[in-house]
């Protein structure tokens, strides 16, 4: 038995439904699925504050769903998927802020970052003039996706390029040798 693509779907029609039905829709749902689907998030994230934002998000979208005129076969499996994919954008998110945070405590700086050596200054120097070498977007660029670990697609967004146009310069840009 194939799957009914449109099983969930906008249809092809278009139909979208009108914004008081909508709102109406949605606050039964929430009324009805509410707590399954926070119990949902709280056993995925890590904080209850996590777990509240996620099930706003996949009400937020399950709404979004609906004004589009997505008819669901089955609610609550509909609203777990997009719960699920709700986690799955935070766990990303959180991934990426955790590689990226710095120490706070400037006590604790010193422990963790050996002393700057006269080569590390030279190393400064030789990326700054690299960096000189770029455009303004090209820098950009390089520092979102190397310093804040974003991807193509959301340097692509942050840039209002194509995703394409983001991959060309940053992939194709060899590490600078900084002896």
């Amino acid at each position: 038995m194939a799957a009914d693509p449109a099983i969930g779907r906008a249809d092809a029609g278009g139909r979208a439904v009108s914004s008081p039905q909508v709102q109406a829709a949605v606050q039964d749902l929430f009324e009805r699925h509410g707590q399954r689907v926070l119990a949902y998030c709280r056993r995925r994230l890590r904080s209850p504050e996590e777990a509240e934002d996620a099930l706003q998000t996949t009400f937020l979208y399950a709404c979004r769903g609906l004004q589009r005129g997505v008819v669901p076969e089955t609610e609550i499996a509909w609203l777990l998927k997009i719960a699920h994919n709700v986690c799955l954008s935070q766990w990303d998110s959180d991934r990426r802020r955790r590689r990226l945070e710095l120490v706070q405590d400037p006590d604790r700086i010193d422990a963790v970052t050996p002393a700057a050596a006269a080569s590390d200054r030279e190393n400064v120097i030789a990326l700054e003039t690299a960096l000189g070498g770029l455009t303004e977007l090209q820098r950009r660029a390089i520092l979102l996706r190397e310093w804040r670990g974003l991807s193509y697609q959301e340097i692509a967004a942050e840039l209002k390029l194509s995703a394409s146009a983001v991959e060309g310069p940053v992939k194709a840009r060899r590490p600078v040798s900084i002896s």
